[in-house]
This record gives C-alpha cells, structure tokens and sequence, in this order.
C-alpha cells in the first residue's frame, strides 16, 4: 500500500474518530488508551475492526509479524522451545478466524521484542502527512496491545488448547521484560493454573499421547517449571508445580542438543527444590534450618559440570553458566544463616571466600559467549548478574581475611561485572545500588574498554585456589 493511501485512510479515520461516541477504554501496554467497543465479526489480524484508534491501525504489516517469528526461531527458540514458528505462521496465515492463534503469534511477537529489546522499523508517522507528535511505541507494544485485544474475541478461560498456557506465558516474558512484575506474575500464575487445569503435570495425562505432541506438551511444562522458579527467586513469589513428570524426548523439530541444555536447565533448578524454593522453603529458606551435610551436597550437585558442552547453542550455555553460579551463591548466602562459615581448610562451599570463586567462575563462563547470547535472556540475567555481583561486594567489604593479592584481583572481577551489567541496558536500579555501594566502599575503579581475560584467584604465596580447593602455583600472574 503505498503512502499516499495509507495516508488518505488515516485522515478518514481520524476524521470519523472526531466524531463523540460513548466507549469503554482501558490503558493498554504501551500506556495508549484502546477502545473496547470491538465489532464481533471476524476480521483480519493486520486489518482490525473498529476497536483500535488511528494510530493502531497501521502499527505493523505482516512481513513485521514474519520477521519477529523468524526472529524467535534463531534467537529466542533455545530459550523458549515450545513454538513451531512455522506451523504457527501457516496458521496465522491462512485462518483469519482463528483468534486463538492470532493472540499467541502477537504474544510470541511481544515476548521476542521486548527480550531482545528490539527496535521497530515501522516509518515513521510523518512519513504518512501525520504529525510526529501522535506518540509512539515499540513494536512490541503494539503486538502485546493486539495479543491482548484477540484474547476478548474468544473465551480464553474455558479453552482446553494448549495455546491457552502460551499465551498469558509469553506475555509474561513482555510484561517482565517491560519492568510490570505485578501483571507478569499474574500471568504466570495464570499460565501455571491452566497447565494444573489441563494435567500437564500428570504423567497419566501422556499415554497414547502422540509423540511430537507428547514432547511439545511435556517441554511447555518444563518452561514453566523453569520459569516459574526463576520468579519466585526472585521475586519471592510461591511455586506451584514439582517435577512430577519425566522430561521431552528428542523429537523431528529439535536436535538433541537443545533438549539436552534445556534438561539441565530444568536439572539446576530441581536441585534446590525444598530448599531455594518450593513447599519446604517458606520465605525463600528464611526462617527454615538446614544442615551443613544438606547444604554442601546441594553445592556438590550444583557443581556437577565444571563446563557446559562447547557444541551446545551459546544462549544456552550463558543461561546455565550464569544461572548455576547464581545458585551457587544464593545456596551460600543461605548457608550464612544456618552454619558456621570459615577460613579454615576445608569444604570451599563452607568457607567465607567462596563467592569470589563463584564469580570468578561466572565471568569466566560469560567470557566464552558472545554478548548477544546474554542479552537474550533479558532482565532475568542482569537481575542473576547482579546478585552475584552484590554478594562479591558483601564479601570485600565484611571479610576481612582475604588475602591481598586475592582482594585486588576481586576487585577487578567485581569491575568487570559492573562493565556487563551497564552494557545489558536493562533496569538500573540494580546497577546504581551497586555502583553506589561501590563508592562507599571506595571499591570503584575507572571504567574499562574491554572485558579481559579472567585469571584463577591467588592468594599472596602466589598459589592458585580453584574452586573446587585445588592449588596451582603460579609465579608469573600479572595483576591488571
């Protein structure tokens, strides 16, 4: 269409829109009011009824709605491997009616957007005559706004489909990613409900079950088993499902490897079950005794893979590298309150200098991925980022037994953590509390260009401590 057209229907619309008429409104993602007055008759995704103002009408095409898919499939597939971008494409192409599919692909769209934080390349308003002031907003946006708006078109609570779960699911990756913690935790809440109401969780509910459907089913549990966790940590949220079922065979659409880095995805989480979180764990471990026996065999779990598969997909690998030690650390910080932490030789998960291992290790991981794969995991991994990095800065500043050489190198691993975390571009609350305590800590250094390579700790003998308390010695270290 060109743009002397668009343009002449635009000013129509706004034209008409001139005119009062009673409506219910409600703000939508993007803050932009919405109309709900929607015609009940079916329409095209791209060439919505009258529920939409002017500026929603041209929001985006469907080589828009294409790219974003496509985008999903190389970017975001490994993170959420529960789409089949082209069945779901084919669908969205084919049955206008179909509003259930119209809602998930808009949904898929937001999530993917708002995770990568990817920029519209819509034209602008004054490319159209129209002046530039009309607002604006992320393409994004303007796909959660229709996910959202196709979910009145049919009873979504009453569908037994699975589109059902996947829907409130990736619109609560927008949502999160967006900063609105209280709307995505309803809609996980929501997600997981409607996966408890469908007996996803239930084993039973597989037999005679296709096999590629089977597998679709039981990986779209496992997101949210993952999913969910991720939050409650968090945000100190409750979970609601265990790991009652057995994980997704390989199947045509995945190659093994996908299934095998999400699998230990799902593993890292369900070694801290009843701990971190889940029923035993009431206020995130807090009030809750456990024994140093319990507590070293979780480390021991978590420490199970010193280094993920090199041939495993990079988005992958940054999720398990950064969210193993993540966990790692938040097993120590409970450790705090339950045992009587060290300095002595012994168990290193036990000892007061193990967060600076865990995070030599977590930069050493994130140093073999590209920063693109970091990026993919949106909020969530600078939230993990900063928890390790806030934990470091516990450590430097009230452990007063570190040695010398081991504090300055510290330091500039706590450094280059903060270089990540401002270039992630996410939330900075985090950040600025970090760089706060950095100055009243007198820990700051000046910023850097470039990450360097990561060194093993030393202490002053000039020995070097894994984290798993071998000893290597090393004469030559050049401290940066």
């Amino acid at each position: 269409m060109t743009c002397a057209r668009v343009n002449e229907q635009l000013q129509s619309l706004i034209k008409e829109s001139s005119t009062p008429k009673p409506s219910i409104v409600s703000p939508s993602p993007s803050g932009e009011i919405v109309d709900q007055n929607c015609e009940s008759s079916a329409t095209s995704p791209l060439s919505s009824s009258s529920s939409s103002p002017a500026t929603w009408r041209f929001a985006f095409t469907p080589s828009d709605v294409i790219e974003y898919l496509e985008t999903y499939r190389q970017r975001m597939y490994p993170v959420w491997p529960v789409i089949d971008v082209a069945r779901l494409s084919s669908v969205f192409r084919t049955d206008e009616n179909d509003y259930e599919t119209c809602a998930l692909t808009f949904a898929v769209c937001a999530g993917t957007g708002a995770q990568l934080q990817l920029k519209s390349t819509t034209p602008t308003w004054s490319e159209f005559g129209l002046p530039e002031n009309m607002g604006s907003t992320a393409l994004a946006d303007r796909f959660a706004a229709e996910a959202e708006r196709y979910r009145l078109k049919y009873d979504y609570r009453e569908s037994t489909a699975i589109e059902a779960i996947l829907v409130p699911l990736f619109l609560h990756f927008y949502y999160g990613a967006k900063g609105k913690k209280r709307t995505a935790s309803f809609l996980l809440r929501e997600a997981v409900s409607l996966c408890q109401l469908l007996a996803l969780d239930k084993e039973e509910t597989y037999q005679n079950m296709d096999s590629e459907e089977e597998s679709y089913r039981r990986r779209t549990f496992w997101l949210l088993y993952v999913t969910e966790r991720g939050h409650a940590m968090q945000h100190g949220t409750p979970v609601c499902l265990t790991n009652s079922i057995d994980v997704a065979s390989s199947d045509s659409q995945n190659n093994p490897e996908v299934l095998q880095a999400f699998h230990s995805l799902a593993h890292l989480f369900s070694s801290v079950d009843g701990v971190l979180v889940g029923s035993e764990a009431s206020n995130n471990g807090r009030g809750q005794q456990y024994s140093k026996e319990v507590l070293v065999q979780i480390q021991h779990a978590l420490c199970r893979y010193d280094q993920w598969p090199m041939e495993w997909n990079e988005v992958q690998r940054s999720d398990l590298a950064i969210t193993q030690q993540w966990l790692r650390m938040l097993v120590w910080q409970l450790s705090l309150s339950n045992v009587t932490l060290s300095s002595e030789p012994g168990d290193d998960s036990m000892s007061f200098t193990y967060p600076a291992h865990v995070s030599r290790d977590a930069l050493r991981s994130i140093s073999t991925v590209s920063f693109d794969a970091l990026v993919a995991h949106g909020p969530g991994m600078q939230a993990k980022l900063c928890d390790i990095t806030s934990t470091l800065l516990d450590v430097m500043t009230c452990v007063h037994s570190l040695p010398p050489e081991m504090f300055i190198q510290t330091r500039q691993i706590l450094h280059e953590f903060c270089c990540y975390l401002a270039k992630l571009n996410g939330s900075r609350e985090g950040l600025a509390w970090v760089r706060k305590r950095l100055v009243e800590s007198n820990l700051l250094l000046e910023p850097v260009s470039e990450l360097r390579a990561i060194p093993e700790l030393t202490d002053d003998e000039g020995e070097t401590t894994d984290s798993n308390g071998k000893v290597y010695y090393n004469k030559n270290f050049d401290v940066y």
